[in-house]
């Protein structure tokens, strides 16, 4: 399991979006509005038991998780 640092101009955010969630990855903003403590979502890449992509555009930061992995974190009591 890793963290991917991703630096994107404005013009490939939405064409990167889509690659990523073809292959399985979902914005941090879903899994927050789900209930998912997202603090404690932080810490498991860096644990190695979920895969996440970082995406720098220009300021802003946006994170990505693997949601097969994200949900069965959360089935294993590691993130609520």
């Amino acid at each position: 399991m890793a963290i991917w640092q991703i630096e994107l101009d404005n013009r490939d955010v939405v064409q990167y979006r889509r690659r990523l969630k073809s292959r399985g990855f979902i914005s941090a903003n879903y899994f927050s509005s789900n209930g998912f403590d997202l603090t404690k979502m932080r810490k498991l890449p860096g644990e190695g038991k979920l895969d996440a992509v970082r995406c720098i555009i220009g300021q802003s930061v946006r994170w990505y998780y693997a949601e097969e992995q994200a949900e069965f974190a959360r089935l294993k009591g590691l993130v609520r």
